[in-house]
């Protein structure tokens, strides 16, 4: 067997092997045995066919063929241990020829990681304070979700909930596609129209029409609509007021429990959202101290490991979307792009993920953070996977659990409270 091992520029390497018959005649034997199984060949029992009978059957290159699927893994596997390649990825083989076997490879490398100046990061994580008024915004928020809805004849304000039904037209007295609702209910004042919108029905009362024309932001999400005239017809169907809840230690006895007064809801409502900020600040620094690290990583990727990476991005794009009941193919057909070429526009967000990952494994090696029992039996508690029966036993699984750990312990070193 000839080999020659030659290392390429971004962290890859590329192996050529030229096998005799002999040296993989295992494989050609396990190969034979294999497909002499599924084929027919009268006088003989299937698995019990000669190999030069077996040949004359199915021709020579048909048994070549499947007995590369043993022969190349097994003798990569072997080139790799024996020049100690730390190889990161699937092997992108292409056979050369079959008589004799040529195959080269091209395998994917642990890179080089620097991230030089990471010792001088330091992110400061501000104070959480939630004062009074954000306390009563709060409690108007709760009385909001929990305000009956009347109907009134009076004419419409701010606040108010109205159902209508409306339609728009351009200039020239074309409908408009996509303009049209009927009963679409709406609140007053939320902004969740066309700036001008809902400033043109207060006033208005039940059974009124009105007509009006408003010109689309310049920004507008929708192209065909950005900065365009469009004249509106807008009739009301019925107009609804809230009736908000009183805050009293009633109210609170039932949302909180018997025995719990005004005081205890305000402190309750101060305490969420004093966990909330906390938990969005502490998102913040992390994210601070994920892109100052990115910034400093220098590494030369393989592009076979970036093609990976970008399938597995795709693969969370995909399964994502079936969660939600929605079709990939739609998705592309909506973008009017190809999976092709979403697969190119992925490939900066791979290169992003994996600087990331590789720094920041630098970084908690070179400052030998490690993680005890407890410490992953502890994350296991936090997860709610200590009811799970031989959890650790997945190697997959714990080393999930550790890796969770030690970036924890990494944004503490870093994260100035």
């Amino acid at each position: 067997m000839e080999l020659d091992v030659k290392k390429l520029p971004k962290s890859e390497a590329e192996i050529n092997a030229t096998l005799t018959e002999n040296d993989f005649k295992k494989d050609l034997e396990t190969a034979a045995n294999e497909i002499s199984k599924e084929v027919k060949i009268p006088g003989f029992r299937p698995g019990k066919v000669p190999y030069e009978t077996l040949l004359q059957h199915v021709g020579k290159d048909l048994v070549l063929n499947h007995a590369l699927d043993t022969a190349i893994p097994r003798v990569l596997a072997d080139v790799i241990k024996k020049e100690q390649l730390q190889v990161i990825a699937r092997p992108k083989v292409e056979v050369v020829s079959l008589e004799p076997l040529k195959f080269k490879a091209i395998v994917a490398l642990y890179p080089e990681i620097t991230v030089n100046g990471y010792e001088k990061i330091k992110i400061k994580s501000k104070e959480v304070k939630v004062g009074e008024k954000e306390v009563d915004d709060a409690i108007k928020n709760v009385q909001k979700e929990l305000a009956a809805w009347k109907p009134h004849e009076e004419a419409a304000e701010k606040g108010d909930k109205v159902e209508i039904d409306f339609e728009g037209f351009d200039e020239g007295g074309a409908v408009l596609e996509g303009t049209k609702s009927v009963n679409h209910p709406l609140v007053l004042g939320e902004g969740m129209m066309v700036p001008g919108f809902e400033e043109n029905l207060i006033g208005l009362k039940t059974g009124e029409i009105k007509d009006f024309i408003l010109t689309f932001p310049k920004d507008y999400h929708k192209k065909n609509f950005q900065d365009k005239k469009v004249k509106f017809n807008v009739k009301i169907n019925r107009i609804l007021r809230p009736n908000y809840p009183d805050i009293n230690d009633e109210f609170v006895g039932k949302y909180l429990g018997q025995g719990k007064n005004v005081e205890d809801f305000r402190k309750t409502i101060q305490d969420d959202l004093v966990n909330y900020r906390s938990m969005e600040e502490k998102k913040r620094t992390e994210n601070e101290l994920l892109d100052k690290i990115l910034t400093l990583v220098k590494a030369d990727f393989s592009e076979i490991l970036i093609d990976e990476e970008v399938e597995y991005i795709l693969s969370e794009m995909k399964h994502d979307m079936s969660h939600h009941g929605l079709k990939f193919e739609d998705y592309l057909s909506h973008l009017k792009k190809t999976e092709e070429e979403i697969r190119k526009e992925l490939r900066k967000e791979a290169e992003k993920r994996l600087k990331l990952r590789f720094g920041l494994n630098a970084i908690m090696d070179s400052e030998k953070i490690e993680v005890s029992d407890k410490e992953i039996q502890d994350e296991m508690k936090k997860l709610g996977l200590d009811k799970e029966k031989n959890a650790l036993e997945n190697n997959e699984v714990k080393a999930r659990l550790i890796n969770s750990v030690r970036i924890n312990k990494l944004f503490e070193r870093f994260i100035e409270k």
